[in-house]
């Protein structure tokens, strides 16, 4: 039973994001890296949300940090995140104000 608990708590705050907190806002930084760390995995950018997509592009243009919102922040950005676009890789974190 424990271990049945666990998991949903962590199945809550994966699936909650890390914006739960606060006002529900928080900063995506994208940043280009030259290769994955090893054990790492990239996410292709055309596997984002189309929300997820808009601030990746908005992190790009605004020299690597924007404001996003909850529900935004999911796992593909989390711990740290990678993400394949234009033929780089992009490290992603987000963090709370």
């Amino acid at each position: 039973m424990r271990l049945g608990v666990s998991l949903a708590v962590v199945l809550l705050v994966l699936s909650a994001g890390c914006l739960g907190g606060s006002n529900g806002t928080g900063y995506l930084t994208v940043e280009h890296v030259e290769e994955l760390p090893q054990g790492e995995g990239a996410v292709s950018y055309d596997n984002l949300s189309p929300e997820q997509k808009s601030a990746f592009q908005r992190a790009l243009d605004d020299d690597g940090s924007v404001t996003i919102h909850k529900g935004t922040d999911r796992n593909e950005f989390i711990d740290p995140g990678y993400v394949r676009y234009d033929g780089g890789i992009y490290r992603t974190t987000v963090s709370v104000p």
